[in-house]
């Protein structure tokens, strides 16, 4: 029978706590008892020698009351609300995504003591992420959680808050469950729909997004101050709509530095603005009061438009069109993969949509409408130049 092998001095014990199922790790440090509990004695055993290799190297050890919940919340509060790009606070579209992920990795792990948090802590949150009934998180996503939980974590690193982080370890797992295909008009399609929304309400506002692939937020955000319709026709992307509590908003703000541009209109987009000018303008009239007249598109009462209502409208009007139903924000992949397929540069279409680099149009905004691929029978390399 092997002789169990006794702990040596300086490593610390390792026990069972049978009432709370789980493995306990102590030693003393600086006169201070420290403990660290696990799942099993191998996870336990990683985190007490972590206490261990922290003190031979002289780094600060917590007093174990800091929770996960507690350095993802200081990091946003103190690093990401006070961050800078170009002299500006970050866009809040960014910001929105920074507290959408730190909420599910506070909602998921929130009470783990900090010391206490592996890497395994943190792949086992990100496959329930991955497994979850109701969305999912895609392959993006859980990247971005994992961002934000390493990002919090050497922000707490660099203050003396926490000695370890769990995070730089750790790897995103890829979803079983296949990503949602969008839905995206070849340019058939995209007539069919062209020809039905000049007739309708706000209808320029989808054209917008379909000919110069705005986002939905840009175009509903627009002011009549924003479209030149006279000289040189244009629209100056340089606001867009915020939703806060369900509750929409036009604000001054674009969600990057390269969404602020000048597009110059088509001449038949232009022709299409100013009889929305003019049906607005007999609207206004018309109605007992108007909220705000600043507004290029805006509800029957002159409000802000909500974004529930626009999928409707552009869903019941897609139907009518006889072409499949799209969101607001697949007119914006229309109009890219259209210009693509049309020959394009990509990183004209991704100045137009207001990228910095081809690489979203690469990845994210360009899909193959062509049934058949003809380049290689169109660019025949086998015959010489003699020969052709």
């Amino acid at each position: 029978m092997t002789e169990k092998r006794r702990r040596a001095a300086g490593e610390g014990t390792i026990y069972h706590d049978a009432k709370r199922g789980h493995y306990v790790g102590a030693i003393t440090i600086d006169g201070k008892r420290r403990k660290v509990v696990g799942k099993t004695k191998t996870e336990t055993r990683t985190r007490l020698r972590a206490l261990i290799a922290a003190k031979e190297i002289g780094a600060t050890v917590t007093d174990g009351r800091m929770t996960v919940a507690d350095v993802v919340t200081r990091f946003l509060d103190r690093d990401v609300a006070n961050r800078r790009r170009d002299g500006k606070p970050l866009a809040p579209s960014t910001l929105e995504v920074y507290r959408w992920t730190g909420n599910l990795v506070i909602a998921e792990l929130g009470k783990v003591k900090a010391k206490d948090a592996t890497p395994g802590d943190v792949e086992r949150m990100l496959d329930r992420l991955a497994a979850r009934e109701v969305k999912p998180l895609g392959v993006e996503s859980l990247r971005r959680v994992l961002f934000t939980v390493d990002a919090a974590f050497r922000f707490a690193q660099r203050r003396g808050d926490v000695v370890r982080n769990p995070a730089e370890h750790a790897v995103a797992p890829q979803p079983t469950k296949a990503r949602e295909e969008r839905t995206v008009l070849d340019a058939d399609q995209a007539r069919r729909l062209l020809a039905v929304l000049d007739d309708e309400p706000n209808g320029a506002m989808f054209v917008l997004s379909l000919r110069l692939g705005l986002r939905p937020g840009e175009a509903a955000g627009l002011y009549w101050t924003d479209l030149d319709l006279d000289d040189r026709p244009a629209v100056h992307v340089r606001r867009g709509l915020r939703v806060v509590n369900g509750r929409s908003s036009v604000v001054d703000e674009v969600k990057t530095a390269a969404s602020r541009r000048t597009i110059d209109l088509p001449p038949e987009v232009a022709e299409l603005l100013q009889r929305h000018r003019r049906d607005q303008l007999e609207q206004r009239l018309a109605a007992p009061s108007w909220i705000d007249d600043r507004l290029a598109f805006a509800s029957p009462t002159g409000n802000v438009l909500s974004p529930p209502n626009v999928r409707r409208q552009l869903a019941d009007i897609c139907q009518r069109a006889e072409v499949p139903v799209v969101r607001p924000n697949e007119l914006r992949h229309a109009a890219a993969s259209i210009l693509s397929d049309l020959g394009v540069p990509h990183q004209q279409i991704a100045d137009l949509l207001g990228h910095t680099t081809s690489r979203m149009v690469d990845r994210t905004y360009r899909h193959r409408l062509s049934t058949s691929i003809d380049v290689a029978s169109v660019n025949d390399w086998t015959k010489s130049a003699r020969d052709a």
